[in-house]
């Protein structure tokens, strides 16, 4: 929306950097060069064993996921003390209270052994030994195939066979629950095409939910791991995305910035997202207590998209001062949605007398006037042409104190030039516009 800024507005800027629920992005972005170690060139810290994983600079690509073909991914194999033995984690913000925790990676097999191995675990974020959520490879006949446990249970195996050299799509569900020590588990879905707009679309695999009644659950998450065993297989991981959500996971939009103008008497809302898959569009929410909303507005998505988008929305019906509370409901072609966080706006009405500009202008047929009045009065709007001649009077009333607008439709008037006044209590405004049919 299009808003004419006159030199005595008030400027109120708030920014606030989000991606929804979305906890880690990790797309193995570090640089054209492979390393035997990949701690020596990201976040990657080694809590175990002194050599690896690898760092290689070509990534895995899955069509449709977000996050393929970005940067580059690493590669894993088994290990022996001394030799390909590194453990690997990253942090991120840790889940203490009963939440679900999706982790999407896509993952691609070469080599895999008899024995079954874990190749990839959560943890909390002090990680030590405590590794739960392993994700299991095995060789199964000309191929592979997949194991999950939630901790030293024995694991759900999947008897489906998984091509060699094929790049997949994994999302491990952790369901944490704070009420027993007991109750956590685990779920793992594997696709070989399409990324599902909500849990579990039709996955090639489904492994779990298993772990309950399995002691040992930690306080937190809030690591990821990757891990070189005995028997680990010749592998590669890339793209992987936590969240809170299954729509922030495999399929994001991801918010780069939110933020509130106060433009006298309206609040302008500005965002941006880095990527979006299946968005539809965004209801604007408006709160005066952050707790009772109201949909106020909608603005359409672009729906698949990796650069960045530009939006915004401007807020015209505010009839006082005080903070003002936003949120973004992010919705997807399907019907999913997700919430962004919640911006603050202090938003200081001004009590001048003011005509704005119509909206849109130029316009056919249809415009709209709105002016803020600081005083109740006796209100006249007229619309003339450009010999002064008044074509119509669209407002001829009493009005309270306040802000007001008007529709305008100039369906039975020619193009041109049109000048519309106000006269409120003897104070009088003129603004010209223009109808181009």
């Amino acid at each position: 929306m299009v808003l004419k800024i006159f030199s005595f507005l008030f400027f109120v800027l708030i920014f606030s950097s989000q991606s929804f629920s979305q906890l880690l992005n990790e797309n193995f972005d570090y640089g054209g060069s492979d390393n035997p170690d990949i701690t020596s060139v990201s976040s990657w810290v080694r809590h175990s064993g002194t050599q690896g994983p690898r760092y290689v600079s070509a990534g895995l690509s899955y069509s449709g996921y977000v996050s393929s073909g970005i940067g580059g991914a690493i590669n894993f194999t088994n290990g022996s003390s001394g030799v390909n033995d590194g453990d690997v984690h990253r942090t991120f913000d840790s889940v203490t209270t009963t939440n679900n925790i999706f982790v999407s990676f896509l993952v691609r097999v070469d080599t895999a052994r008899a024995t079954a191995d874990y190749f990839l675990h959560l943890g909390p974020k002090t990680l030590g030994t405590t590794f739960r959520g392993r994700v299991f490879a095995r060789t199964n006949g000309t191929g592979w195939s997949l194991s999950l446990s939630k901790f030293n249970e024995t694991p759900a195996s999947s008897t489906t066979v998984l091509n060699l050299g094929q790049t997949y799509l994994a999302v491990l569900k952790y369901s944490f629950n704070t009420t027993t020590n007991d109750d956590d588990v685990v779920t793992l879905y594997l696709y070989d095409s399409g990324v599902p707009s909500s849990e579990p679309g039709s996955p090639l695999v489904t492994l779990g939910p298993t772990g309950s009644g399995t002691s040992g659950d930690p306080a937190n998450i809030g690591s990821v791991a990757i891990r070189q065993g005995l028997n680990t297989p010749y592998a590669f991981v890339d793209g992987i995305r936590i969240s809170t959500s299954w729509g922030e996971s495999p399929l994001p939009v991801e918010l780069n910035s939110f933020f509130g103008i106060n433009l006298s008497n309206s609040i302008k809302l500005i965002w941006q997202t880095s990527t979006e898959i299946n968005n539809f569009g965004f209801e604007i929410e408006r709160s005066e207590n952050n707790f009772n909303w109201d949909k106020i507005g909608f603005v359409a998505g672009n729906g698949n998209s990796n650069s960045p988008k530009k939006y915004s929305f401007i807020d015209n019906n505010l009839n006082k001062s005080g903070k003002y509370y936003y949120r973004l409901k992010q919705l997807d072609i399907e019907g999913g949605f997700e919430y962004s966080n919640v911006i603050e706006v202090d938003f200081v009405l001004v009590n001048e007398f003011q005509l704005h500009q119509n909206y849109p202008n130029p316009f056919n047929p249809i415009t709209r006037i709105s002016w803020y009045s600081p005083v109740s009065s006796w209100q006249t709007l007229k619309v003339y042409d450009v010999l002064s001649n008044e074509v119509t009077t669209l407002v001829n009333e009493f009005r309270e104190a306040g802000k007001h607008e008007i529709k305008f439709d100039a369906s039975n008037l020619p193009s041109g030039i049109y000048y519309y006044q106000l006269n409120s209590g003897g104070l009088v405004q003129s603004k010209k516009m223009l109808l181009v049919k």
